[in-house]
């Protein structure tokens, strides 16, 4: 028994199929076959139609059974099948910065060209920032996509406004910024002595300490619908004249030395310290008490301070009360610190650090660092409290030393090689210094919130109050004065929500570069906070990064 015989005709965009009628069935399936073999796979189908041709061949077939007429003396014509060209549509994000078009794959229909697709959008209004990679990428894959796909890509990208710089500051003297933990290097052996952090920075009259660049009128941004968005000019800073600097005579961008001394980076500016230098301090110095920089060219003993208006550098090793700088603390030898019995939350450590800067050192133990900089240990850092930016147990570009124990309270993370230790010796690290205000922020601001919701439902309820009342002038002119202070409050605590909102991007901002990097081993019993959300590793890991990742502290190979 043959196959009813199946033949397609196209007529502007619709495909019918003629069917001779015949004693074999007619399928769904074989009509879809055909279709296939016929060029015309892709083409959506007309379900409704194909239901009555099957209904109709079924009724001539049974005519054809009962010979009441020949096979193949009837055809049916019907509807099965449409070509649909793709579909294009664009959507442009609320700034103008971006926009996407969406693909619906064709039917069988002629897909898009990226030619067209750049028109249609020019059409749209979108005449700026087109990304070919992407609108070719979108278009080919489109093209091979099954019918009916939806298919989306950004295809163009304004160009951000770069606002204008203000006056950047220049040091002209490497030293006077913070040498980063970077050992000195001998030429002849390519060898660091890790003790040596190089020659203290110095300074005569009249040389060169720091250039004033001027302000940067910034770059003009586009968004992709052709507006242009105006870049914002820096604006010059004026000098902060220190101690000891002047402006060159010749060149008011120029600042200029006029004592000796040790020069030091200050806002916007420089000064240039005096210096007290000492061979160690003990008891026959005593306490040294400077508003410049300190030199000790040796050991600053037990029970002893150091309190420097500029930067100290101690050569030998520091195990006194205190050093407090209000600059930079380079040690090139080792902070000894030694735990106090019964501590109180205020001073556990016999041992204390702080520096408006950044502190160096070569390794330290229990001793209590503050630091409004970073914290730069070379070797090693064993149970100590340190508040700071960031700490680098080993050289900045390559941290590979050791911190074992202590407490932690940071701006953003920590980077060491190895973080923990096989015995149980637990850190607790809180990434939290610069997010806690802006949570106290959030929280005072809530409260006030709060406070003008209420007030607002009390001056609601005066407001229906006197409108139950009859209308008369005193009336009428107290409903007024009680709706401006209901708006008064609503427009205050809309401004209050505002700011919390923006708070809440900040925390999260920060909360997103914050980390703690081990290149070679993370032990158990590490502890790391952000802001409420606390991980805490429970085994040991190889090289590992703790980070912020779907809104949760996870811990990742690194």
């Amino acid at each position: 028994m043959s196959e009813p015989v199946i033949s397609f005709k196209e007529k502007e965009l619709q495909v019918h199929a003629v069917v001779s009628v015949t004693a074999s069935s007619l399928t769904k399936e074989l009509l879809q076959q055909q279709l296939q073999q016929a060029g015309f796979g892709r083409c959506k189908l007309v379900p409704e139609q194909i239901k009555n041709l099957l209904a109709h061949y079924e009724q001539e077939q049974q005519k054809v059974k009962e010979k009441l007429q020949a096979a193949a003396s009837k055809e049916l014509t019907y509807l099965v099948a449409e070509k649909i060209p793709a579909e294009l549509s664009f959507s442009i994000a609320e700034d103008k910065m971006s926009a996407s078009a969406h693909i619906t794959a064709a039917f069988g229909g002629d897909p898009i060209s990226a030619n067209a697709l750049v028109k249609e959008a020019q059409k749209e209004g979108i005449v700026f920032g087109f990304i070919k990679n992407n609108i070719i990428h979108l278009v080919s894959q489109a093209s091979k996509a099954e019918p009916g796909a939806k298919l989306k890509h950004t295809i163009a990208q304004g160009r951000t406004v770069t606002q204008g710089e203000n006056s950047r500051f220049e040091p002209l003297i490497p030293a006077m910024e913070s040498r980063r933990n970077r050992p000195v290097i001998n030429p002849d052996d390519k060898k660091a002595d890790l003790r040596d952090f190089g020659v203290i920075p110095s300074i005569a009259p009249g040389e060169p300490l720091m250039r004033r660049h001027p302000p940067t009128s910034g770059k003009e941004g586009m968004t992709v619908t052709g507006e242009p968005m105006p870049a914002m000019p820096g604006l010059t800073v004026e000098w902060n004249l220190g101690e000891g600097v002047g402006l060159s005579a010749e060149d008011p961008d120029l600042l200029k030395a006029t004592r000796d001394g040790l020069p030091r980076v200050i806002e916007s500016g420089a000064t240039v310290d005096e210096v007290f230098s000492v061979k160690e301090v003990d008891n026959s110095t005593g306490h040294i008490i400077f508003k410049g920089s300190v030199v000790v060219n040796g050991d600053v003993r037990e029970g002893m301070k150091v309190i420097a208006g500029g930067n100290i550098f101690v050569k030998g090793i520091m195990e006194g009360t205190l050093l407090e700088a209000g600059g930079d603390v380079t040690i090139q030898g080792a902070v000894i610190g030694h735990q106090i019995s019964n501590p109180d939350a205020e001073s556990d450590y016999s041992t204390v650090v702080k520096a408006k800067g950044d502190v160096q050192c070569n390794m330290a133990q229990y001793a209590r660092f503050s630091c409004g900089g970073n914290l730069y240990v070379n070797k090693q850092l064993v149970h100590s409290a340190v508040e700071a930016h960031t700490v680098f147990a080993g050289p900045e570009e390559k941290p590979t030393g050791k911190i074992i124990g202590g407490s932690f309270y940071l701006d953003q993370g920590i980077y060491a090689g190895s973080l923990g230790a096989l015995s149980i010796s637990s850190i607790l690290i809180r990434l939290n210094r610069l997010v806690d205000p802006i949570v106290e922020k959030q929280e005072v601001l809530r409260a006030s919130v709060t406070g003008l919701k209420t007030d607002m439902a009390a001056v609601k309820e005066k407001i229906d109050q006197f409108k139950k009342l009859e209308g008369s002038p005193a009336i009428e002119a107290r409903l007024k004065e009680l709706a401006t202070e209901f708006e008064e409050y609503r427009r205050t605590a809309t401004e209050l929500i505002a700011d919390i909102r923006q708070l809440e991007e900040q925390r999260k901002e920060l909360l997103s570069k914050a980390e703690v990097v081990a290149r070679n081993e993370l032990f158990s019993a590490v502890e790391v906070q952000f802001d409420k959300e606390v991980v805490r590793s429970r085994r040991e890991y190889g090289p590992s990064r703790v980070h912020i990742v779907g809104g949760k502290p996870e811990i990742e190979p690194l």
